[in-house]
């Protein structure tokens, strides 16, 4: 699914992460996305990571933990993670807190 939607946001370059094993597609937008993703400046889905133009110091490291969150339970991370969102927002998220503070970058609020 993420090789999928990294594909029709038409990737400028893609590159191998080995440890945790990803692909990373930097992307000229996001102009698929709506709602909560709309500001994104990356974007995780499952072993693909979505790096837009406006990626600050640290988000590939940020969504390097996503993967690794997603390798921990693959098939039911992305409910958990809605779930954790509906209920918490973005910034109270565990899996957003646990990837801010291992990735060592701040969440900003615009």
């Amino acid at each position: 699914m993420g090789l999928i939607v990294g594909i029709i946001s038409l990737p400028k370059k893609v590159k191998a992460v080995e440890s945790p094993r990803a692909i990373v597609l930097e992307v000229k937008s996001f102009w698929w996305t709506f709602g909560y993703f709309k500001n994104a400046r990356a974007v995780t889905i499952g072993h693909c990571v979505l790096l837009s133009l406006t990626i600050r110091p640290r988000d590939l490291e940020h969504e390097l933990i996503h993967v690794l969150q997603f390798a921990r339970a693959p098939i039911i991370y992305p409910a958990l993670y809605y779930v954790e969102l509906i209920r918490k927002g973005y910034k109270n998220n565990k899996y957003e807190e646990e990837a801010h503070r291992i990735a060592g970058n701040v969440y900003k609020e615009k």
